[in-house]
This record gives C-alpha cells, sequence and structure tokens, in this order.
C-alpha cells in the first residue's frame, strides 16, 4: 500500500509544547496524526475540538461569575457580612474546612 504525507503548519511554541506533551503520552506525533487520520476514516466523524475547548477568559469569567453568585447568595447581617476577607479566611481555616 502506498502512503502519503501529510503537513500542517503550526507556531514554534505551539508545537514544542504539543510535541513534549504527546511523548509524556507515550505517542509520537506521526502516530498521533496517523492514528486520527485511520480515525476519521474509519468512523466518518472528525473531532469537532474547537466545541470541546473554553478559552482561558471564559473560564475565568464563569469563575467570577460564580463568586458573584455565591456572594449574593450569602445570608445578610451575619458576622460575615461585615467582615474583611482576611477575616472571612481566618475564620474558615479556624473551622478547618
Amino acid at each position: 500500500m502506498s502512503t502519503s504525507t501529510i503537513s500542517a503548519s503550526v507556531n514554534t511554541t505551539t508545537k514544542t509544547i504539543a510535541n513534549a506533551r504527546i511523548r509524556e503520552a507515550g505517542q509520537t506525533p506521526n502516530g498521533l496524526i496517523k492514528s486520527m487520520w485511520e480515525y476519521i476514516a474509519s468512523t466518518g466523524e472528525v473531532p469537532d475540538f474547537d466545541k470541546d475547548t473554553e478559552a482561558p477568559d471564559s473560564k475565568r469569567q464563569r469563575a467570577i461569575q460564580h463568586m458573584h453568585q455565591l456572594m449574593d447568595e450569602m445570608p445578610k447581617n451575619t458576622p460575615l457580612s461585615s467582615m474583611t476577607a482576611d477575616d472571612v479566611k481566618k475564620e474558615l481555616a479556624d473551622r478547618d474546612l
């Protein structure tokens, strides 16, 4: 069976990081690409990496929104509501949480 070469361009930093992670996983870039092409050929499914990838800024924004939601749900007019952030940390640390 004849073979063909597939090529793609990525920036040098991405290539260096990806190659290191691929090696850490016990694979090679060539083997990984070959496996992905064979998967697509045999299943007809093309992985949609974009839908599974969430930008770090988006994750950070969701975390901030969640923190604000939790703060809004906290009971008001309790000792915690008049405490500084450092006081709250100390109080929670003292509770072994």
